[in-house]
């Protein structure tokens, strides 16, 4: 049977079932949100909440397992500070390209306030460390009386969650624990037990679903890092898909059972991933449709007061929404990415540099802790 790995190679990695997968994940978050911030979304609540809730809980735990699997290989290609740069830069950027334009243009067209005011308000300069992942979602004066509430862009919350992944998979990898495979998914299979023992025993502490939630989507992320470290071992079989596509759901319809899931839905996403349907001519869109959408959606329903049925608002957002990732593709993160050799280049002269005042300060320690000694004898 095919191994992931014999799949990738005969792939040459080619990664075009995941930027399928991606895009479609993004224009998934886009519509849930459709429904959330549309302010007519009875029916369609009733839906989501209903049977089918599942698929609003899957969008994200699928999103973080994704990043999990690739982002491995990244790890395992170069050099920790390499992987840090390069999570960097590819962040980043985007990142603080929406927080201006968000609070520098639309907040100070659509703000209620006096725009000198607006500006000095605290709550403008807090909006600000959105950039560096300290997360606020709100502007002052702005989206007052959305029916959704006055949130800019909400779905940021997500982003200090992708950062303690990655903050994990550092830690993993000065530990050792990336080169010992089972020691780490052993880890991360005890969480993900433990975690279910905690909620059977009302043990887990108090917190919101985004609590509940966020952990789930760093177990998705954590699972796809060790099947990315397995995959040699692992078998790349599509009974298995469709067999981790049905577990998937039938845990995520327990109350308790979810973090288990984690695991099916790191395969799930992996098995769509190595799929290789024509690549996308565009560009990755994804992480500027995620990034911007949210505040296209609450600008529309604040100016267009028919807009307030979930598949209008859902039409209406999405081209917007996918001009402004492609503008973002393409004039700041795929040159940003283009650059990444110049830019790890550069960090590997700081990283040596930095190694070198590091070995020069423990050997002239080294050297002073011998002199006290032979001080001492004499």
């Amino acid at each position: 049977m095919v191994t992931i790995k014999e799949k990738m190679e005969a792939m040459r990695n080619q990664s075009t079932g995941f930027d399928y997968l991606r895009i479609i994940l993004s224009f998934s978050v886009l519509v849930l949100h459709s429904i959330w911030y549309s302010g007519q979304t009875d029916a369609a609540l009733r839906l989501i909440h209903g049977r089918f809730s599942w698929v609003e809980l899957l969008v994200l735990p699928m999103f973080f397992a994704l990043s999990g699997f690739l982002v491995s290989g990244s790890l395992l290609r170069n050099r920790l500070h390499q992987f840090i740069t390069l999570r960097v830069i590819r962040i980043m950027p985007a990142l603080a390209v929406e927080v201006l334009l968000s609070s520098l243009i639309l907040g100070t067209l659509l703000t209620e306030m006096p725009i000198w005011t607006y500006l000095s308000d605290p709550e403008f300069h807090i909006y600000l460390l959105n950039i560096i992942g300290i997360i606020h979602f709100k502007l002052p004066g702005l989206f007052q009386n959305n029916p959704g509430g006055p949130w800019v862009n909400p779905q940021l919350w997500t982003i200090p969650y992708e950062l303690y992944c990655y903050e994990a998979l550092v830690a993993a990898s000065l530990l050792t624990l990336i080169g010992r495979r089972a020691v780490f998914s052993a880890i991360v299979a005890a969480v993900c037990v433990g975690l279910v023992i905690a909620a059977l025993a009302g043990a887990l502490p108090d917190g919101t679903e985004f609590d509940a939630m966020g952990r789930r989507m760093v177990l998705g992320f954590l699972a796809a890092v060790s099947i990315y470290l397995y995959r040699d071992r692992l078998p790349y079989s599509n009974a298995a898909g469709l067999v981790c596509i049905l577990l998937s759901i039938g845990l995520y319809e327990t109350d308790d059972f979810k973090p288990l899931a984690s695991f099916p839905i790191a395969y799930v996403v992996v098995w769509l991933g190595l799929m290789r349907p024509r690549p996308i001519p565009f560009g990755d869109l994804s992480y500027g449709v995620y990034l911007f959408h949210l505040p296209i959606q609450q600008t529309i329903v604040s100016q267009f007061a028919d807009i307030r049925s979930w598949w209008l608002l859902s039409l209406t957002s999405l081209p917007v929404s996918l001009l402004f990732a492609y503008a973002s593709w393409s004039f700041v993160e795929k040159p940003i990415l283009q650059r990444k050799q110049q830019i790890l280049a550069f960090t590997d002269r700081v990283a040596a540099r930095l190694g070198a005042r590091w070995k020069a300060g423990r050997s002239h320690l080294a050297r002073g802790t011998r002199d006290g000694a032979g001080n001492g004898r004499r």
